[in-house]
């Protein structure tokens, strides 16, 4: 990290991200880094399971007969991904609030899509993220004047909850009781805490949906692996005596199929432009101060050398024992310090809403449907994948 910088085209993010995680280098983001990580803990994960599995519930139990007939699986799996990480950040009452009458999560996700396009722009390319900032262009200015509005917005409700004598088990709790300690680098402000919720949002829901609408694809393609799930579904996932949290991380069938698929499928397989600071060598290749390097996973998790029958989709390889492989040849989170802080949550949540959505539908993909991937701002399939959903009689 000390060789490179974000290129300017992704600090363009910062207009509405801020400092998250993924954006801020050096000094300031190992002082975040420490900070969540103080608070983003397994026994975090582990209390708020019952969120997860709840809200899952919820939305699979608004699915109508009329969507059943043409079920467009990345949007409705991103819905519920958006909205886990909303209710795990903010808490359960996350809808209270609405912006321009609409559910945070589904405004936000409008905000950074647009914010994404816009960055996209040769005159922001050529002139920096200040040109959006500048009152020139209507559409820009409306763009920069919502996500103000709605940064105040989260500004409420982190007042709000201050304002409660009762914090509750959701990040924003853990994060202002943070705020009581007298060392600086151990506390964020309310606007840094904002930041956070922004980046968490934004890198949870598309990532972790994309994740598991590709696994539920792979399933179509591998049914042998359906009937496996099931059966381990049976034993583990529906032991009403057991602990959810224990109970997912017994899944091993699943575990290994989540893996597979991240390594098949994996949705952020290019990372962001960087930007070499100073002139130094990776390996054997010069890298001058200045040129812009991009690393691609893609090559890594499909090279020859590194893997037995590379384009096989086989799930069996992550059993244990069954093949050594390399910790940086598999690198759906990224490694090293800047790994994903998010990867435990992913998941669990891949895991939670795989076994709600089996358990309560049988499904086939419409006929006709070819899949062909696209990198577009993530890896995806480029045309809408649909499926015919059948509920399971209760």
């Amino acid at each position: 990290p000390g060789n490179y910088n974000k290129h300017q085209l992704f600090q363009t993010m910062k207009i509405l991200l801020g400092e998250g995680l993924i954006l801020t280098e050096g000094e300031v983001w190992k002082r975040h880094r420490k900070i969540i990580s103080g608070s983003f803990h397994y026994e975090f994960l582990k209390s708020n399971t019952k969120v997860i599995q709840n809200t899952t519930k919820e939305f699979f139990d608004k699915i109508t007969k009329e969507e059943m007939k043409n079920f467009d699986l990345m949007s409705h799996i991103q819905a519920i991904t958006g909205e886990v990480v909303g209710r795990l950040f903010f808490g359960e009452k996350l809808n209270d609030y609405q912006f321009e009458g609409r559910p945070l999560t589904i405004a936000l996700a409008d905000l950074l899509s647009e914010l994404g396009t816009s960055a996209s722009n040769p005159l922001v390319i050529l002139f920096g993220p200040k040109f959006l900032t500048y009152p020139i262009v209507p559409k820009y200015r409306r763009m920069m004047e919502r996500i103000t509005e709605f940064r105040q917005l989260c500004i409420k409700i982190v007042e709000d909850r201050k304002a409660q004598p009762v914090h509750g088990s959701d990040l924003l709790s853990s994060l202002l009781d943070n705020q009581s300690l007298s060392d600086s680098d151990l506390k964020l402000s309310d606007q840094e805490i904002i930041d956070e919720f922004i980046t968490f949002f934004g890198a949870g829901m598309d990532t972790t949906g994309h994740l598991i609408t590709m696994a539920l694809y792979n399933l179509t393609q591998h049914p042998q692996y359906l009937e496996s799930l099931k059966v381990e579904r049976d034993a583990t996932y529906n032991n009403k005596n057991a602990n959810l949290a224990e109970t997912v991380q017994d899944m091993n069938v699943l575990h290994c199929f989540l893996k597979e698929t991240l390594r098949f499928h994996t949705p952020a397989a290019l990372i962001s432009n960087c930007v070499a600071l100073q002139d130094h060598k990776l390996g054997d290749l010069f890298v001058p101060k200045g040129m812009w390097v991009k690393p691609d996973f893609f090559a890594l998790m499909f090279h020859q050398k590194l893997w037995t029958e590379p384009e096989k989709f086989n799930p069996e390889r992550w059993k244990a024992g069954a093949e050594k492989v390399d910790p940086y040849a598999y690198t759906p989170f990224a490694g090293g310090p800047r790994n994903c802080i998010g990867q435990h949550l992913a998941m669990m949540e891949a895991k939670i809403i795989i076994s709600e959505f089996i358990g309560k539908f049988d499904y086939q993909l419409k006929d006709g449907y070819k899949l062909k991937m696209v990198y577009r701002f993530f890896n995806e399939p480029q045309d809408v994948l649909l499926l015919k959903l059948t509920p399971k009689s209760q």
